[in-house]
Order: structure tokens, then C-alpha cells, then sequence
């Protein structure tokens, strides 16, 4: 009998540290393009959305939120008192992540909110505010030393890292992503450093990093949603304006600081869009870690001389500096041990990055003499 009563009482207690491991620690919601439909002059925030407030309010998990962007049609001191007005309303910190809309006048912005990019320590995670705004949609000179430092003093003190920014970062015309379309393309460069900057600072590291865009769902062109998982990190966007597919998310982080996601739709309908993890893409990037029978690179640290092994087809070898200049860009024969000349590069860390028809390898090329 006493054996029994432990066994019961044992059980009772791994159902309940499982049971407070899969509870919410806390929640915050996440909207982008908060302004809505194109062209159009709310009064505030987009009325579909301001009739989710209730929603919202209701959840006493969800701590803050974050407007991904667009969060005005212009940027005048009407137009943002209304946002402040909504926002006392809805009774929640709500933390902005600029888009072009919002910096058409960047002066009477910072005024007002700020720095339009920073960062704070939520519940031992770690949330970035990025503006690509200020660069053609590259992260670069005092912003990119901020991230890097913001990483390089935090990363290993934190659990989950959560950035977000306005723009759809991570579409090229030639990767996986290709068929998304954002709702603008507004300032954006020819080349931007996501892929070979931003993004390999966040997958060397431990953590999970979850990146959010805003710039979708306004448009009837416009992808409603993006989402995919690789390796590291998560990439997700959302956004609002169009009638059909306009949405939110609530991203809830669990005691066990994993993180999941209610996709709420902003028609009467709260689940019309189904999961959000339902629109996982596979991703075809990978790095040298996870693929080292078609693509190898060595020595690495280099000192003048680097070899590349490509086991079938030609690739395109492009070395980058951390500001995102491009240092080196040449065509690699397809064959085993090509030597690339790296003598010209002085010490120090690079972002290297091999693509082909099927693949786009990044790495860390550290020269050391």
C-alpha cells in the first residue's frame, strides 16, 4: 500500500511539472502594417485590428506588443497622437519597429519614441527593434556595431532572442523565398546584407531566434503570411489592410521557454488561417556544418591561402566584410581543392558565402597571421 501511495504521488507530481512546463510564462502579440488598408487615413490603427483590443485585453498573459511597422500613413504629429490615443486604450506596452510609412518624417519620430532601434531583457529573453529603414534595407555602420555588441554582451546570458524589423529581409529574387511578395519594395537596395551580415551573426548562436517582419497582408499582391524554421532560428511574417488573410500573431513562450504561436485572423473567424506553423517552408540553406560532403573549406582560420573543394558544379564565391562591403567576388570551377588568393584581406573576421543552382552556403572565414 505504501508503495502504491508513492507511485500515485510520484506520478501526480511528473503530471504536474509537466503540466507547468507546457503553461504560458508569458505572451506578447506581434502586428504588422497596424495602419491597414493602402492609401487609407484611419483614425488610429486599422479598425479590424482595434476591434481585436478586447481580444487582446482579455488574455491576461499577453504582456506588451510590437507594431511591425507601417504603423501610420504618414508620419505627422495627427497621426501619431491617434496611434498614442489607441494605444493608452488598449492598455499594453506596445514597442514600434519602424516601416517607410512611419519615417517620412524620421525627426518628429525620435522626437517623440526615440532611437528606432534598441533593445531590453524580457523575462530572461532578449527583444531587438531593428530599423532597415535607415540603410536600403541593410543593416549597417552604427546599427550593425549595436547588434553585434547587444549579442556579443547578452547572447550567452539570455534564453530566446526575439528581432524584429518592418521589411521582408530575408526574399531574394533568386532564393527560397522568391514567391513571397511584400507589401513594398520601397527604398530598398540592389544588394542588402541580411543573408551574408545579419543572419550568420544569429546562427552561430545557441539560442533560438525568432526574427518577425511586418510588411505583408495589406495588399491584395501581398503575401498574408511567411513562416519558416531552420536550424536556429524562425523567420515569421504578418501583417494587415486586405480584407482576405489579414492577421496577428501572439506568440506565446512557455515555462519551458519554448514558444508557440496563435494566428489570429481579424475577421469573426479567429482561426481562419489555420496554424501558423502550416506554412513552414524547407529551407534550402544550409552551412558547412550540415553539408560537408558537396562543400568544404579549409584551412579555416586562413592565413594567405584558402582552399575550396566543390564536388560538382561551378559556384560563385562572394567574401564579405561585417559592414556588408563586398571584398571578393569570383567564379569557382567545380572541381575538388580550388586555392583562392586571401592575402589581400587583413586579420579578422568574414562572412563568406558559396552559391550555386541548388545551394547557398555561408561561413566564417577568420584570417589570422
Amino acid at each position: 500500500m505504501r508503495f502504491l501511495i508513492s507511485l500515485i504521488l510520484f506520478l501526480f507530481i511528473q503530471n504536474l511539472t509537466i503540466a507547468q512546463g507546457d503553461s504560458i510564462l508569458y505572451s506578447f502579440f506581434v502586428a504588422g502594417h497596424p495602419y491597414g488598408t493602402p492609401g487609407v487615413d484611419n483614425i488610429g490603427v486599422h479598425p479590424p485590428f482595434k476591434a481585436k483590443f478586447g481580444y487582446i485585453q482579455n488574455r491576461d498573459e499577453i504582456q506588451f506588443g510590437v507594431f511591425t511597422g507601417d504603423i501610420v500613413i504618414s508620419g505627422t504629429v495627427q497621426n501619431w497622437d491617434e496611434i498614442d490615443v489607441d494605444v493608452e486604450e488598449l492598455g499594453l506596452p506596445v514597442y514600434f519597429a519602424v516601416g517607410n510609412h512611419d519615417m517620412t518624417n524620421r525627426a518628429l519620430y525620435e522626437s517623440r519614441y526615440g532611437s528606432t532601434y534598441y533593445f531590453f531583457i524580457h523575462e530572461n529573453d532578449l527583444i531587438i527593434i531593428l530599423d532597415p529603414n535607415i540603410d536600403h534595407w541593410n543593416i549597417s555602420g552604427d546599427q550593425l556595431v549595436f547588434l553585434q555588441n547587444v549579442l556579443e554582451q547578452n547572447s550567452s546570458n539570455v534564453d530566446n532572442i526575439f528581432v524584429f524589423f518592418h521589411q521582408l529581409l530575408w526574399r531574394e529574387d533568386n532564393n527560397i523565398y522568391q514567391d513571397l511578395i511584400p507589401n513594398s519594395y520601397a527604398g530598398r537596395a540592389n544588394t542588402i546584407n541580411f543573408w551574408s551580415v545579419v543572419e550568420p551573426l544569429f546562427n552561430a548562436l545557441p539560442n533560438e531566434v525568432y526574427m518577425f517582419c511586418g510588411d505583408l497582408g495589406a495588399g491584395t499582391w501581398s503575401s498574408n503570411l511567411a513562416y519558416d524554421h531552420f536550424e536556429n532560428i524562425s523567420l515569421i511574417g504578418s501583417g494587415m489592410g486586405d480584407i482576405n488573410g489579414e492577421n496577428f500573431i501572439v506568440v506565446n513562450v512557455l515555462n519551458n521557454k519554448s514558444v508557440d504561436y496563435d494566428l489570429i485572423c481579424l475577421s469573426d473567424v479567429e482561426d481562419c488561417l489555420g496554424e501558423l506553423t502550416d506554412y513552414q517552408l524547407t529551407t534550402g540553406i544550409s552551412t558547412s556544418d550540415n553539408n560537408p560532403e558537396r562543400i568544404s573549406v579549409f584551412p579555416n582560420p586562413a592565413s594567405d591561402n584558402l582552399t575550396i573543394s566543390l564536388l560538382d558544379e561551378q559556384a560563385r564565391l562572394i567574401v564579405y566584410n561585417l559592414n556588408g562591403q563586398i571584398l571578393f567576388n569570383q567564379i569557382l570551377p567545380g572541381q575538388t581543392n580550388t586555392p583562392v588568393d586571401v592575402s589581400f584581406l587583413p586579420e579578422g573576421l568574414y562572412i563568406g558565402v558559396i552559391q550555386n543552382k541548388s545551394i547557398t552556403q555561408n561561413f566564417k572565414l577568420l584570417i589570422q597571421r
